[in-house]
């Protein structure tokens, strides 16, 4: 059995730490936009967006897709001690697939026709409310793991 490596250790908590605070920090910027849109979606009011307006909330999103997408490359490159090589596997996975889910309502968005595509929409929010799931549990179990 390979033997426990505390820098290596030590350097995939670092690429978690910073992929973790990227994420946030990426949903708390693109968070109004997405509420904006959400609430202009519920009221049926999509078409009183301006269209400046509307054309800044697809490119915010497809910035915060660019984001998560580094961050899922981040992951998938990162060394894993052996112990949590099944539980960085999902994470990694899970986030790849939340990016991906990212990327559909991103894709929701068609600024030409000023519209939403509400099938894209919809699943985009049920994939990314079930993948973020599957990601803090995947953390958390690499937080308590005790290496």
């Amino acid at each position: 059995m390979p033997k426990f490596n505390p820098k290596q250790a030590q350097a995939y908590m670092k690429t978690l730490q910073v992929v973790l605070t990227n994420t946030e920090e990426t949903a708390t910027h693109v968070e109004p936009f997405f509420t904006k849109l959400d609430d202009a979606k519920t009221a049926d009011k999509i078409s009183e967006i301006p269209a400046a307006e509307f054309a800044e909330i697809k490119a915010e999103f497809e910035d915060a897709v660019e984001n998560y997408r580094h961050n899922a490359e981040q992951l998938n490159q990162a060394v894993a001690p052996v112990r949590l090589l099944g539980t960085h596997k999902s994470l990694a996975a899970a986030y790849t697939y939340y990016a991906d889910a990212t990327e559909l309502m991103a894709d929701a968005v068609i600024v030409s026709e000023q519209k939403i595509d509400d099938a894209k929409y919809e699943k985009s929010e049920e994939e990314q409310g079930l993948y973020l799931g599957k990601i803090q549990t995947a953390v958390s179990k690499i937080m308590n793991s005790h290496m």
